[in-house]
């Protein structure tokens, strides 16, 4: 069998390929180290250009959006996943532009520009479904239901949401489902109807616990306790919030850190309470912990 070669020779000195720097440079995006590996996507994207290979061409290019998407630079984002797309369009590669179509409406969708994210999300859900990928409808499905939450669409937003747990359930996607059931625990919340809220963010809860999984379960012992604080019953909230504030220390997100710590400090101090309130007096500008 042929090998693949790691780099090219010039001058006695070894190049690393396209390839292995788009691997180097997601080594680098999975730690958090977002310049290092815009260039290296750069770099690849240099080489892919010199030697005219499209597919590695838009690879780059959707890497780099990915990584501005990270950083919360969505215009950026979108302008290199969209020339990603065209080229993914142009070799007839249908597969490559869902997936850059699905990012794309995820870049649209951070900048509140829904009809346009809700557009990318139904092309790239088209395909998706054409081709059998039952990852990329699930996906497509969590993001719909997204929209229409946004749009106070419950309904809608209930059938994507559970459209989303029934994909993920049969493809085995703990963290799929997880993240869609804290959606829709979300949703439930939205219209007062605790209980099945409960119930959702409890089951999500015990999903990212056997995963191990930090983050998500940080962001559910945050969903939960301030869904304890809006209904009054304190005592449950505060354990949930020193238990969140406790794993966002571990993982280093200090800012959340100090939304748990300023919460914890309240539902402490006021003890439980028949009056419900999603916010303190004077204190407005401090978010939940749900997000």
């Amino acid at each position: 069998p042929s090998v693949r070669p790691s780099g090219r020779k010039i001058l006695g000195t070894s190049v690393p390929s396209a390839e292995l720097l788009l691997q180097m440079g997601c080594i680098h995006v999975s730690q958090a180290r977002f310049g290092e590996a815009i260039t290296l996507f750069e770099q690849a994207l240099s080489i892919a250009t010199s030697t005219g290979d499209q597919a590695t061409i838009a690879r780059a290019l959707g890497e780099l959006g990915v990584v501005y998407h990270d950083m919360s630079k969505y215009a950026e984002a979108e302008q290199h996943l969209t020339r990603a797309q065209d080229i993914w369009t142009q070799i007839g590669d249908e597969i490559g532009q869902a997936n850059a179509l699905q990012l794309i409406g995820r870049a649209y969708y951070h900048q509140s520009r829904l009809s346009e994210a809700e557009r990318s999300y139904i092309q790239a859900r088209n395909i998706f479904v054409r081709h059998g990928n039952v990852e990329g409808q699930a996906i497509t499905s969590r993001a719909l239901g997204n929209i229409s939450h946004e749009r106070s669409q419950y309904l809608e937003a209930e059938h994507f949401y559970n459209e989303a747990i029934d994909i993920c359930a049969r493809m085995s996607d703990d963290k799929g489902h997880a993240n869609t059931l804290m959606r829709l625990g979300e949703l439930f919340s939205t219209q007062h109807e605790y209980a099945k809220a409960e119930e959702s963010f409890n089951r999500a809860l015990e999903k990212y616990s056997r995963l191990g999984y930090s983050q998500g379960r940080a962001n559910i012992c945050g969903a939960l306790a301030d869904l304890y604080r809006i209904q009054g019953v304190n005592t449950k909230a505060a354990p949930l919030y020193a238990e969140a504030r406790t794993i966002y220390a571990q993982v280093g997100n200090s800012r959340w850190v100090e939304i748990c710590s300023h919460w914890l400090d309240v539902v402490s101090r006021e003890g439980d309470s028949s009056i419900t309130s999603p916010s303190v007096p004077g204190n407005d500008d401090v978010p939940s912990t749900t997000h």
